[in-house]
């Protein structure tokens, strides 16, 4: 597209609140699959141009949930403002002043003009919230996020992926063949009974983290299920909300470790 065009293009688009459907219509596109879980809102880009309208009903969408319980890049981001607390205490604020950014998603055919960015920037505010976060890989390489005013954090080391790497590496696995899954679980194969029992038990150990596959059988099936998560550590980004704080903070900060101020 030349310039010309991508800008008479961009005048012809508009958000306007979405749906599920909308999501399902590109869910297809993101690498993360379709599954979303609960939301808190949902908004699409639409081409108001009548022919390009019928051949992509929807351009883009944006998805917003509910925080996670618990992220260590937004420790690090808010000065620890949600530690201190009880669980409930934490997860109520955490509702009341965060939402998080679930999928962006640009049909194909529009990417490359900036859309992504334009539909984080555009839709933060319309959320109300005072906060919003994201945590993406992806964001490595095609920073729109930062575009859209979010500040980056880099991942926070975690002890266990970092427990789990040294353990692959005890026994001769070296980092840069962790994509070869197959590869891998031959290497362990061969490994005798100690050094077998070993890196057993740190997989079973490492795969207690994640809710739906404490139970993994040893297998080929785990093998590659702990190597993908081994460096999917994304970028936190954290955007603040300068119209809701110009109203005054709704919460109480004195039982957080370290108060924390708006920049």
């Amino acid at each position: 597209m030349t310039s010309n065009h991508s800008c008479s293009l961009q005048k012809q688009l508009r958000i306007v609140p979405g749906g599920r459907s909308d999501y399902q219509e590109l869910a297809r596109f993101h690498y993360r699959g379709a599954a979303l879980g609960p939301t808190r809102g949902i908004y699409k880009l639409v081409d108001e141009h009548l022919w390009r309208h019928l051949a992509a009903p929807v351009v883009g969408v944006i998805v917003y949930g509910p925080p996670a319980a618990n992220l260590a890049g937004r420790s690090a981001a808010t000065g620890g403002v949600f530690a201190g607390l009880d669980r409930a205490s934490a997860l109520s604020l955490l509702n009341e002043q965060m939402v998080c950014i679930r999928r962006v998603i640009i049909e194909p055919r529009y990417r490359g003009l900036g859309l992504a960015s334009r539909l984080v920037a555009e839709t933060m505010p319309l959320t109300g919230s005072p906060m919003v976060e994201a945590v993406s890989v992806m964001g490595r390489f095609h920073p729109f996020f930062e575009r859209a005013g979010m500040q980056a954090f880099a991942p926070v080391p975690e002890a266990k992926t970092d427990r789990m790497k040294a353990a692959l590496e005890a026994v001769g696995v070296d980092e840069h063949h962790c994509r070869d899954s197959a590869g891998v679980g031959k290497q362990i194969e061969q490994l005798n009974g100690p050094l077998r029992r070993f890196i057993d038990g740190e997989m079973e150990r490492f795969c207690q983290k994640f809710t739906n596959r404490r139970m993994m059988a040893r297998g080929p099936e785990r093998t590659e299920f702990v190597l993908s998560k081994l460096d999917t550590r994304g970028n936190y980004y954290l955007w603040h909300n300068k119209s809701a704080e110009a109203q005054g903070p709704r919460y109480n900060l004195s039982v957080s470790r370290k108060p924390y101020r708006f920049s």
